[in-house]
This record gives structure tokens, C-alpha cells and sequence, in this order.
């Protein structure tokens, strides 16, 4: 197949999961032969990367985006394919919001909406301050009625990331359920079957080898709640060392930092770091902790539970869901549940055990690359053979 797939932020840039989800996307298919042109933003960091390496069958095409990030890039990738003609067998937005000047027939991947970002925190949208929240609150207002609803109803078929995504499109934005499917991304699981001794590891990146290590993986903004898993550790019963890895939101990280408090000396923020590291990481780990207010999938979650690691999180969003029984599960917002549950897992060995045994179990079931991949390409198939495409 020719297939076109249109994804803000492709190698060598990541920005979110969603970056992620993209390359998983294209290497999956790309190794099963199909022809992939990407359809990515060009911002100023590719200008520091001399190469990428890439399969024959992939080929990536650079749009310029402004200041209006993925709305621009929505407009620029709408321009492309209208430019193409209908030079692909399937055309697939890699997240909804970004086919809404597209009025060509697409398929396309949801993670969250814009209603769920808007009352997520208490019922209103999660922010920095004040300002950032009148910004939120006018910004997703605007979007989900100019950009997001007609994106939805124009769509050929809408791919979802989970169950929690499909039932929040179909009973909130009049979805027909027989316009989508739940296929969950999945990861390489290659990747975190020889993991490094845990104490080797921990003296590779420098980490203590005295107490518990507590970790935390994502691109951290104030959807992310870790200002709570700070609270938190201030009050645990067990001692423990936090490590956080990831891009910041600056204002956010200087929320998160006040909330440490005494702590701070017991917290080490990584920032990003390339995959292999990220490997060392997980396995220097005891417990991974995600204290989400919304997430739309979770990769962490599922590297974490490949990792063989315990994983605490929360229901906000779909997390709940993709962790199963292979975690203990939270409110968001709760520093005190958090702390409880935390201390819980690190005081009991028999839980921690019960707990990586069935991550690691759900991963190879549920969340492996090969699965999404010919999950997707069956989809694709059935499409194509409907006359509406």
C-alpha cells in the first residue's frame, strides 16, 4: 500500500508520546513493506541533525509551521495532500485534531479530546496559573468546536487508542461506534528484555544504591500532576529517591519545584535522554509512578510493565485502563493516596512481585508492536475494500 501519514512531530524530534506513536506507526508498517510517506513539521532543531536514517520504502516530507504549531501544521498538511491529488491508497492523521482543513477521505488516531482536556482538573482545564488557565480555557473551548467536532464527523474512520478514548468520543461528540476501533499502540519489547543488574545500573547514571528509587517518564506539563507525587513523598513512611525523565514545561517545572519543599535533595530531574538511557533508567527503578490528571494512552505505563517494574497511577483518563491489575490505581490529585499506595508496594515484596509478573504478562499480550502493526493493516484493508474510501 501507499500510505500517507501526517504526524506533527517525527524523527529526530519528539515532543510528546504522540512523536512516539508516530515512529512506532511508520516502522511497523514500513518493515511489512508498505511505501510510507511522512508528513511532518519543520522546526529549527532538524537543522543540528546531519541524518537520519531511514528505510528505502519511508520517505518524509518537511512542512513549515509558525507559532501555531500543530493548527499550522493542520493547514500545511491539508495543502500538501490537496497538491498530491490522490497519489496515496490511505491517507492517516496521526492524531484527529490535525485533518481539520482535510476534506479528502482519512482515517485517523485519537488519543483525548479537547472536552476532556477542558475538565479534567476538577472539571475545569489543568494549568500553570491563572493566566494559563484563561488561556486553556478559551484555547480548547475554540478548538473543539471550529477544529475538533468537524474533524470527527468528516472522518472515514477513527482509530482509538483505548476503550476509555472511543466510549469519550462516542458519547460526547455523537460518534457511530461502527466508525472506530480500539487498537492499542504497542512498543518493541525487545528493547527491555536484557535490562541491566539494577544496582549496575543505578551506579551508571549515578543514582543511589541506599534506598528506593521512584520513577516518573513523560513530557511533563501540568497535565502530568506530578506536583502531587512531590507532595507525596513528603509523606511516605519509606525514604525514598525520585527520578523524573523528560522535557519541561518551564513554568511547570518551577511549580513542581516549589512543591518539593524539603525533599529536593532526595530528586533528580534527568530531562530527556536518548532510548538506551531511558533502558537504564527503568531498570535502576522499584516502583514506576504516574500521577496523570488525563492520559490518552500512556507509553511509560507500558514500558514501565515491560520493565518488570510496579506501577502506580491514576484514573484519569485511560491510565487506569491500560495498567489492568498490574498496578495499583489512584484519584487524581490525591497526594495522600499516592503516598499510601507507594509505600504499600515498597513495603511489600509479594505485591511488588504479583504486580511485575502481570505487566509484564499484559505487555507481551496486549501491547506488542507486531499486534498494532497487523492490527492497523488489516484495518486498512477493510477500508479499502468499502467503496466509501
Amino acid at each position: 500500500m501507499r500510505i500517507c501519514f501526517l504526524t506533527l512531530d517525527f524523527l529526530p524530534f519528539r515532543s510528546s508520546g504522540l512523536s512516539f506513536y508516530a515512529e512506532k506507526v511508520v516502522e511497523g508498517l514500513a518493515a511489512r513493506g508498505h511505501t510510507i510517506t511522512v508528513v511532518a513539521s519543520y522546526r529549527p532543531e532538524y537543522t543540528q541533525v546531519n541524518d537520519i536514517q531511514m528505510p528505502a520504502n519511508v520517505s518524509i516530507i518537511r512542512v513549515p509551521i509558525g507559532r501555531a504549531d500543530w493548527i499550522s501544521f493542520g493547514w500545511q498538511a491539508a495543502k500538501y495532500l490537496r497538491s498530491r491529488g490522490a497519489n496515496f491508497d490511505v491517507v492517516h492523521f496521526a492524531d484527529i485534531h490535525f485533518a481539520y482543513a482535510y476534506y479528502g477521505p482519512f482515517v485517523a488516531s485519537a488519543f483525548q479530546s479537547f472536552r476532556q482536556r477542558l475538565t479534567s482538573y476538577y472539571g475545569w482545564p489543568y494549568h500553570t496559573n491563572w493566566l494559563d488557565f484563561l488561556f486553556r480555557l478559551i484555547y480548547y473551548n475554540g478548538a473543539r468546536w471550529m477544529m475538533e467536532q468537524p474533524a470527527v464527523r468528516r472522518a472515514l474512520h477513527i482509530i482509538m487508542s483505548s476503550v476509555t478514548t472511543q466510549q469519550e468520543f462516542i458519547k460526547h461528540y455523537r460518534l457511530d461506534p461502527m466508525r472506530t476501533t480500539v487498537i492499542y499502540p504497542g512498543i518493541d519489547l525487545r528493547r527491555f528484555e536484557k535490562l541491566p543488574d539494577k544496582v549496575e545500573a543505578r551506579r551508571c547514571l549515578g543514582l543511589p544504591t541506599d534506598m528506593p528509587i521512584l520513577l516518573c517518564v513523560g513530557f511533563l506539563t501540568p497535565r502530568k500532576g506530578v506536583e502531587y507525587l512531590a507532595q507525596a513523598l513528603a509523606r511516605m513512611k519509606t525514604l525514598a529517591y525520585l527520578v523524573i525523565v523528560g522535557k519541561w514545561e518551564s513554568s511547570y517545572q518551577k511549580r513542581f519545584l516549589r512543591a518539593l519543599g524539603d525533599t529536593r535533595s532526595r530528586v533528580h530531574l534527568a530531562g530527556y535522554v536518548s532510548d538506551a538511557c531511558l533502558s537504564l533508567y527503568y531498570a535502576a527503578a522499584d516502583v514506576f509512578v504516574l500521577p496523570t490528571l488525563l492520559e490518552g494512552f500512556g507509553f511509560p505505563i507500558v514500558e514501565a510493565m515491560a520493565s518488570g517494574l510496579p506501577v502506580i497511577t491514576t484514573t484519569g483518563g485511560a491510565a487506569s485502563e491500560i495498567v489492568g491489575n498490574a498496578g495499583l490505581v489512584v484519584k487524581p490529585c490525591d497526594s495522600d493516596a499516592l503516598a499510601q499506595a507507594i509505600d504499600r508496594v515498597l513495603s511489600d515484596p509479594d505485591l511488588a512481585y504479583q504486580l511485575r509478573q502481570i505487566g509484564q504478562h499484559r505487555v507481551r499480550n496486549l501491547f506488542d508492536q507486531n499486534r498494532a502493526t497487523v492490527a492497523l493493516e488489516s484495518l486498512y484493508h477493510r477500508l479499502l475494500s468499502q467503496s466509501s474510501y
